[in-house]
C-alpha cells in the first residue's frame, strides 16, 4: 500500500491525475509514449498523443482506425514541418500528409528535407506561384525540374526560360517542351471551342442542306479530337447539346418544308418552265420571234411574282435560283436576239442585191464588189443554220444573176453606141433635107440618151457631142418658135411651188419628194429650152427653197440624232479598245468580270440608234475589230476553263467508285467549290457539261442521306436495347426476399451485354451508364442486406443453441468452466476493442494489457481483413459455440454480447 503512495502521477489510478501529469513529461519520453500506447482511459491516451513528439510512435498510433489514430495523425501533421529527422519514415505514411496543402508546400520548399519526401510533396502542390518560386530559386536542379514540369501558366514558363534557359540545359529543354505542349493544348482548346461555335451556328442561316453536310464534317472533326485525347466535359456537353438542338430544329424544318410542298411546287414549276424555255432558245427555229419570247418571259415573271411566298430563308434561296435562271434566260434571249439581228442583216443584204437586181438603171461593177464585201463581213447566226444556208443560196443566185446582167449591159452599151451613131447620121441627113422638126427631136433624143447612159465610153461620147455641137446653130434657130410653150409650163410649176409653201399639213418627207419632183420637171423643161429658164428661175427657186425649209429642219434633226448615235457607238468602241489595251492578259484575275464588261458593251452597241450610211461602215468595222481582238483572249480562256471543268467532271464521276462515303462527300463538296465559270461556252455545251458534273455528285449525296438514316436507326435501336437492360437490372431489387436470387454471373452477363452496345452519342451513353451503375449498386446493396440478415439469423440460431447448451452442460468441472469463462472474456474484449465499444470498468486493465500484448497481431489481422463487421461476426460465432461457464459469468458476458450485437446492428443500419 505504501508503494502505491509513491507512484508517479502518470501511473495514478485517477485518469484526471494522469492527464495533469502529461504536461510534466517530455514529448519523446518513454512514460508519455507508454501512456499514449497503453493507458486504459481513452481520454488520457488522446491527451498523451496531443503532447507526443516522437514521430515513430505517432506513425504507429496513426495506423489505427479509431479516434486515437485520427488524433495521432493530426499530431504528426503538426510536427512534420519542424522535424526533419524521420523523413524516410514519413514516406510510408505520406497519404496522411498530402491532404494538407500547407504542409505539402512547406515540405516542397524546405531544402533541408529528404529529397524523396520533397518530390512526393512537390507532386501534391497545386499553387502555381509556389511552384514557380521553387523552380526559380531552389538549389536542387532536380527539384527545380520537377516544379517546372508542374507549371501550366505560359507566362511563368517564359520567365523561367528567360532566366534559367542558358544555365540549365535540361530545364531549358523541359520549358521548351512544356511551352510547345501548352501552345498545342491551347490551340486544341481553341479548335474545340471553334467546333462548338460552328455546331451552335448550324441552322441559323437557313442553308439547311449545307448545314447538314457541315454537321457531318463537324462530327468527324470532333471524333478525331476525341481520338487524340480527352475533351473537357463542359465542351463535350456543349457540343452534344448544340448537335441535339440542331437535329431538333432540322426535324422541324423538314416537317415545315413538307407542309409547304404545294407552295414550293408553284416555284419549281416556274423554274422548270424557265429551263424548258431556255432549252428552246438554245435551239431556236424560224418561228421564234422576240415578241413571242418576251411574252413568255413576261408570263413567267408574272407567275413567279404572283406565287405565295415561302418562309424567308427558303424564299431567299429560291429567289437567288430564280435570278440565276432569269439571267440565263436573258442571256439566251440575247443570243437569239443576236442571231435574229444577224439574220436580219443577211436578209437586208439580200434585199439590197434584189433591189439592185430589180432596178432598171445600168449596173456598175463596183456595186457588185461592195455588196459581196458587205456580205462577207456579216457575222453568221450561231443557230438557224438552215435559214442561213437558204439566204446564202439566195444571195449567190442573185449575184450570179447580176453578173450576167452586167455582161448583158456591156453588150447593150455597144448596141446603144451603134444606135446613137445611126441616129446622129439620120439627124445630119434630116438637116440637109430641111426636115428640122425630125432633126430637133433626134438632137434632143441623142442628147438625152447620152445623159441617160452615163456609163458609155468617154471617147465615143466626146466625138458624138462634137457632131451635135456642129448641128446646134441650125437646131437653135428652129427652137425659137417653141419657147412660148415652155414658158407657160414654168409658170405652172411656180404656182405649184407657192401652194407647197403655204401648205403646213404636209409630211416633211412627202413635201421633200414633191419639191424634188418639181425641180426634176423644171430640169426637163430646161433641157428643151435651156436659155429661157433664167427669166423665171429666181422666182421658182425662192419658192421651192422656202417650201423645203420645214423638211430641211426635219432632216437636220435626223442628222443630229445620227451624229449623236455615232458618238455613242464610238464611245462603245473606245471602251472596248481601252479594255483590250489596259488589261494584262497574261495575269488576268477576274475573267468573268471582263466577260460581263464585254457583254455590257455589246448590249450598249445594240441599243445605239442608226447612223448615216457614210459613217456606218467605218464605225461598224471599228467595233468588229475591237470585239475580234477581245474574242482572241476570251476564246483561249473559254477553252482553258472548259477543259478544267471537264477534269472536274472526270473527278466527280470517279467518286462513284469510292467506297469511303465520308471521303467521297468531302471530295464532292471540294469539287463543287472548284466549279467556277470564267468565260462560258455555248449554252448547249455548258448545260451538257453541268449535267455530267451534277449527276455523280447528286448520287453521292443521296447515298450519304441513306447512310445517315440507316446509322440513325441503328443508333436508336442500340439505345433502346441499353434502356431495356437498365430496366431489367432496375427491376431486380424490387423482387421480394424469397424471389430475390441474383447470381453474380447473371449481373456480369447483363453488364457485358450493356458494354457491348457501342457507337451511340456520348451524352446519351453517359446518362445510360450512370443509370445502369446505380441499378447495379442497388442489386449489390440488396444482396449485402440479405447476406447480413442471413448472418444475423444464424447468430440468433447460435444464441438459442448456446442457451440450451449452457443449461445442459452444468456438470462440467470447475477447471473447464473457468477455462470457458476466460475464453469468453477474451472474445468479449476482442469484440469491444474491434468495435470500439467501452468495456466494463473491471475489465479496463485487462483490455489494456490485451491490447498491448496483441497489438502486432491485431495490426496484421487488420491488414488481412479490413472489414470489422466480418471479424465481429466471426468472433460472435466463436462465443456462441463456447461450452458452459459459471452462471454469473455467462449472464455478464451475455449482456456484453447483446450490447455488442446492438452496436453492430446499428452500424450496419447506418451504412
Amino acid at each position: 500500500m505504501l508503494g502505491s503512495l509513491f507512484k508517479p502521477k502518470w501511473l495514478h489510478k485517477d485518469a484526471k491525475v494522469r492527464i495533469q501529469a502529461i504536461t510534466s513529461l517530455a514529448g519523446d519520453s518513454p512514460e508519455l509514449i507508454q501512456l499514449a500506447q497503453n493507458d486504459a482511459n481513452t481520454g488520457v491516451r488522446l491527451e498523451a498523443i496531443a503532447a507526443l513528439t516522437d514521430i515513430p510512435t505517432l506513425i504507429q498510433l496513426g495506423k489505427r482506425s479509431d479516434t486515437l489514430g485520427e488524433r495521432a495523425r493530426l499530431r504528426l501533421i503538426a510536427l512534420v514541418p519542424t522535424n526533419n529527422e524521420h523523413d524516410d519514415a514519413l514516406l510510408d505514411v505520406f497519404e496522411w500528409l498530402k491532404s494538407n496543402p500547407t504542409l505539402m508546400g512547406s515540405l516542397a520548399r524546405d531544402s533541408e528535407r529528404g529529397l524523396t519526401l520533397r518530390k512526393q510533396a512537390l507532386a501534391e502542390v497545386q499553387d502555381e506561384k509556389l511552384l514557380f518560386t521553387i523552380a526559380d530559386q531552389d538549389v536542387s536542379r532536380e527539384i527545380q525540374y520537377q516544379a517546372a514540369s508542374r507549371l501550366h501558366q505560359p507566362d511563368l514558363l517564359r520567365q523561367l526560360e528567360k532566366k534559367h534557359g542558358k544555365s540549365n540545359k535540361r530545364l531549358r529543354q523541359l520549358l521548351k517542351e512544356r511551352l510547345a505542349a501548352e501552345q498545342a493544348q491551347q490551340a486544341r482548346l481553341t479548335q474545340l471551342e471553334t467546333l462548338c461555335k460552328d455546331m451552335e451556328a448550324l441552322g441559323r442561316t437557313g442553308q439547311w442542306a449545307q448545314d447538314k453536310t457541315r454537321q457531318r464534317i463537324l462530327q468527324q472533326s470532333w471524333q478525331k479530337q476525341q481520338a487524340e485525347g480527352a475533351i473537357p466535359p463542359e465542351l463535350e456537353k456543349r457540343f452534344a447539346d448544340a448537335e441535339l438542338e440542331f437535329n431538333q430544329r432540322l426535324e422541324k424544318h423538314e416537317a415545315a418544308v413538307a407542309a409547304q410542298a404545294p407552295l414550293r411546287a408553284v416555284f419549281e414549276q416556274c423554274l422548270s418552265d424557265a429551263e424548258q424555255l431556255q432549252a428552246m432558245l438554245q435551239q431556236p427555229d424560224t418561228s421564234v420571234t422576240l415578241d413571242k419570247v418576251d411574252a413568255q418571259l413576261a408570263d413567267l415573271q408574272a407567275r413567279w411574282q404572283a406565287a405565295e411566298a415561302l418562309p424567308e430563308t427558303e424564299q431567299v434561296a429560291l429567289e437567288k435560283q430564280w435570278e440565276q435562271q432569269w439571267e440565263a434566260l436573258q442571256a439566251a434571249r440575247q443570243a437569239v436576239s443576236g442571231d435574229l439581228a444577224a439574220l436580219e442583216a443577211l436578209q437586208l443584204c439580200c434585199r439590197r442585191v434584189e433591189r439592185l437586181r430589180d432596178t432598171e438603171q445600168s449596173l456598175q461593177a463596183k456595186q457588185l464588189t461592195d455588196l459581196q464585201a458587205d456580205w462577207v463581213k456579216i457575222k453568221r447566226p450561231v443557230h438557224l443554220r438552215d435559214v442561213t444556208e437558204t439566204l446564202e443560196q439566195r444571195f449567190q443566185q442573185d449575184v450570179s444573176s447580176l453578173n450576167a446582167r452586167l455582161k448583158r449591159e456591156a453588150e447593150q452599151r455597144t448596141q446603144i453606141l451603134a444606135e446613137i451613131r445611126q441616129e446622129l447620121e439620120q439627124m445630119e441627113a434630116d438637116l440637109e433635107a430641111e426636115k428640122y422638126g425630125e432633126a430637133v427631136d433626134l438632137h434632143r433624143k441623142i442628147t438625152q440618151r447620152l445623159q441617160d447612159h452615163s456609163d458609155l465610153p468617154t471617147r465615143e461620147v466626146g466625138a458624138i457631142k462634137r457632131r451635135l455641137q456642129a448641128a446646134a446653130p441650125m437646131i437653135m434657130e428652129f427652137k425659137d418658135w417653141r419657147r412660148w410653150g415652155t414658158d407657160q409650163a414654168r409658170e405652172h410649176l411656180i404656182e405649184t411651188a407657192e401652194r407647197l409653201e403655204r401648205d403646213e399639213t404636209l409630211d416633211p418627207q412627202t413635201r421633200a419628194k414633191e419639191i424634188k419632183a418639181l425641180r426634176e420637171e423644171w430640169r426637163q423643161l430646161a433641157q428643151m429650152e435651156p436659155g429661157q429658164q433664167r427669166k423665171q428661175w429666181k422666182t421658182f427657186d425662192s419658192k421651192v427653197t422656202a417650201a423645203y425649209e420645214v423638211s430641211k429642219q426635219y432632216f437636220a434633226e435626223q442628222a443630229s440624232q445620227r451624229e449623236q448615235h455615232l458618238q455613242d457607238r464610238e464611245k462603245v468602241c473606245a471602251q472596248l479598245e481601252a479594255l483590250q489595251a489596259e488589261t494584262d492578259w497574261d495575269n488576268v484575275e477576274d475573267w468573268h468580270g471582263i466577260y460581263v464588261a464585254i457583254n455590257r458593251q455589246r448590249k450598249a452597241w445594240k441599243q445605239c440608234g442608226t447612223v448615216s450610211h457614210k459613217d456606218w461602215k467605218k464605225v461598224n468595222e471599228r467595233f468588229n475589230a475591237a470585239m475580234d481582238a477581245l474574242e482572241v483572249h476570251l476564246a483561249g480562256e473559254r477553252q482553258r476553263n472548259f477543259a478544267e471543268r471537264q477534269v472536274l467532271v472526270s473527278q466527280a464521276q470517279a467518286l462513284l467508285d469510292n467506297e469511303d462515303l465520308a471521303a467521297a462527300t468531302e471530295e464532292a463538296k471540294a469539287l463543287q467549290s472548284q466549279w467556277q465559270i470564267t468565260v462560258p461556252g455555248r449554252p448547249k455545251d455548258e448545260q451538257k457539261l453541268w449535267k455530267q458534273f451534277r449527276a455523280p455528285i447528286d448520287e453521292v449525296f443521296a447515298r450519304l442521306k441513306e447512310a445517315r438514316q440507316a446509322q440513325r436507326s441503328e443508333t436508336e435501336e442500340r439505345i433502346a436495347q441499353k434502356e431495356a437492360l437498365c430496366e431489367q437490372v432496375e427491376a431486380l431489387p424490387e423482387q421480394s426476399d424469397d424471389d430475390f436470387t441474383v447470381a453474380p454471373q447473371t449481373l456480369a452477363e447483363l453488364r457485358k451485354a450493356f458494354n457491348e452496345l457501342q457507337d451511340i452519342p456520348k451524352s446519351v451513353q453517359k446518362k445510360l451508364e450512370e443509370r445502369f451503375r446505380k441499378a447495379e449498386q442497388a442489386v449489390r446493396d440488396r444482396q449485402a442486406q440479405l447476406r447480413w440478415q442471413s448472418k444475423l439469423a444464424e447468430l440468433d440460431t447460435l444464441a438459442t443453441e448456446s442457451q440450451t447448451q449452457h443449461q445442459a452442460a452444468s456438470t462440467l468441472d470447475a477447471a473447464a468452466l473457468a477455462a470457458n469463462q476466460q475464453q469468453g472474456e477474451t472474445l468479449c474484449l476482442q469484440l469491444e476493442i474491434l468495435l470500439d465499444v467501452p468495456s466494463p470498468a473491471e475489465f479496463q486493465q485487462a483490455r489494456l494489457e490485451h491490447q498491448v500484448a496483441q497489438m502486432s497481431e491485431a495490426m496484421r489481422s487488420r491488414q488481412q481483413n479490413s472489414d470489422p463487421a466480418q471479424q465481429a461476426l466471426s468472433l460472435l460465432q466463436q462465443w456462441y459455440k463456447l461450452e458452459a461457464m459459471p452462471e454469473a459469468a455467462f449472464t455478464s458476458q451475455q449482456a456484453r454480447i447483446q450490447a455488442l450485437r446492438s452496436h453492430l446492428s446499428g452500424e450496419a443500419a447506418s451504412h
